[in-house]
């Protein structure tokens, strides 16, 4: 037996979500999902998709799909899901759902049956990432003031991490060290318990197999996963 077979998926359960809802922040949210798609689902313009919840900042519930945060729960239907997900700790919690190209944008539904009605707009809270040439900016169009160049150069994007089914967003070298956070867990043994500052307040990670420690970036979607192992 391999030393990776020791380290198994975590349980799902499925999610009650009434009649399903269209996920929110799609427009910031576009690199994300098109990012998660295969080349078959983008040229069908439709996908089957199963979505993970879990908590974020803010009491948000965010929505992933393939590892990827894809938006995040609708205000109304958040504090039941929440409770969901307080009671499924330990577990991964699920639902069926839809991505759905339409007037332009990819929208995703959360339910098992495909809505019978367009999704509602969504200009959202999240700020899109801006157009970019080979990972370049380009500047908008629109008009306004500039950001200053102090801002510009001493602003860090944020990234989520993610330490179980806690979630925090952090930039690096100011809310935690991820250079040390990923030296010590590559370091680390099985079942190792690691003691660590977040947001300057000390946090405990415990290294079992169904531990997982994640930083995504919300701009792209990208997924680091620090551990368990893949």
């Amino acid at each position: 037996m391999r030393i990776f077979d020791r380290w198994r998926r975590r349980a799902q359960v499925p999610a009650d979500v009434g009649a399903g809802f269209w996920v929110a922040e799609a427009r910031a949210l576009q690199r994300a999902i098109a990012f998660a798609l295969t080349a078959a689902e983008r040229a069908a313009a439709t996908a089957p998709a199963t979505l993970q919840l879990a908590p974020g900042l803010e009491d948000r519930v965010v929505v992933l799909w393939r590892n990827h945060i894809v938006g995040f729960v609708p205000p109304a239907q958040t504090g039941p899901l929440r409770a969901q997900l307080a009671a499924a700790e330990g577990v991964d919690l699920v639902v069926a759902g839809h991505v759905i190209r339409h007037d332009g944008l990819w929208r995703i539904w959360a339910g098992h049956d495909v809505p019978g009605t367009p999704p509602p707009a969504d200009d959202g809270e999240v700020t899109p990432a801006p157009e970019s040439i080979f990972g370049i900016p380009i500047p908008s169009r629109r008009r306004g003031t500039p950001p200053s160049p102090a801002r510009r150069t001493t602003a860090r994007s944020p990234l989520v991490l993610g330490i179980g089914a806690q979630s925090w967003e952090v930039r690096d070298g100011e809310d935690v060290d991820l250079a040390l956070l990923r030296r010590r867990i590559a370091a680390a043994a099985p079942g190792d318990t690691l003691n660590v500052r977040v947001w300057g307040e000390p946090v405990a990670i415990h290294l079992t197999p169904d531990t997982r420690v994640t930083l995504t970036d919300p701009a792209t979607g990208a997924v680091e996963v620090l551990h368990p192992p893949e």
